[in-house]
């Protein structure tokens, strides 16, 4: 699932420094450090030391949040997703992402409620085939033990439920979408939207913004559809105008 990590990248270029060596570097001990070091992953791959940088990856994919819980929330779009792309160059990398995947998913059988876990294998998702075994796991979790993933779920298991309109998932995790969407999109667009401030490229990233909350809203909107709801459809399409229109009449 490739959902929002904008305001990730933003923050992880404020603190990373343009002159650093890739290799060489000492382990991390905070949060900056944290994020220069994900960084020189990002320049091992672009030198083509795929292994080194994904022995990088590795370290902060066990150690990072244990250093500084801050990082929790961008393991995502700073690791998993930077070890996706890793992939596609090495086999080692497949590998290993395909192992770690399949773990994570083995566990989440066993302990749905483990939340951590539970977050890991939906941010795992980096391909559609990966997005529906997940929900088919999801599927079978909730069919097996009604309500166990009351604790877990979050907005990325909502987008996901969404986008591939479950139903039984969505009726029983997220049953107003309206509440959802204004929540878990609205409220995030936002933040990454006020945060492309610090992007180099702040037109680029505000795009990319303005083209998720579109994205997003039309699969929302298809879910109040295939209920044949169509106030709701039209409510989910006017927080979405709302917000274009603030964005387009802000001042520069």
């Amino acid at each position: 699932m490739k959902f929002l990590v904008v305001t990730a990248m933003v923050i992880s270029s404020v603190f990373i420094s343009t002159n650093i060596s890739a290799s060489d570097q000492p382990k991390p001990q905070n949060l900056p450090q944290l994020l220069e070091y994900t960084n020189g992953a990002k320049l091992l791959i672009e030198q083509g030391a795929f292994d080194d940088a994904l022995a990088r990856l590795q370290w902060l994919d066990e150690n990072a949040t244990r250093i500084s819980y801050d990082f929790y929330d961008l393991k995502r779009p700073l690791v998993y997703s930077l070890w996706w792309d890793l992939v596609a160059l090495s086999a080692s990398a497949d590998i290993a992402y395909t192992r770690k995947s399949g773990n994570m998913a083995k566990q989440f059988m066993l302990s749905p409620q483990q939340c951590e876990t539970f977050d890991t294998v939906l941010w795992l998702n980096q391909s559609q085939e990966h997005e529906q075994r997940t929900l088919g796991n999801l599927t079978t979790v909730h069919n097996n033990y009604n309500g166990s993933l009351e604790r877990c779920w979050n907005g990325d298991a909502e987008y996901l439920a969404v986008k591939y309109i479950n139903h039984a998932l969505l009726e029983r995790y997220s049953p107003d979408i309206l509440s959802g969407f204004i929540q878990n999109i609205i409220v995030r667009v936002t933040n990454a939207y006020e945060a492309c401030n610090m992007a180099d490229e702040q037109q680029v990233c505000e795009e990319q913004v303005r083209d998720h909350l579109v994205e997003t809203s039309i699969l929302y909107q298809a879910v109040a559809m295939d209920r044949d709801d169509l106030p709701l459809a039209g409510r989910i399409g006017g927080e979405t105008l709302k917000l274009l229109l603030q964005w387009q009449n802000s001042p520069l």
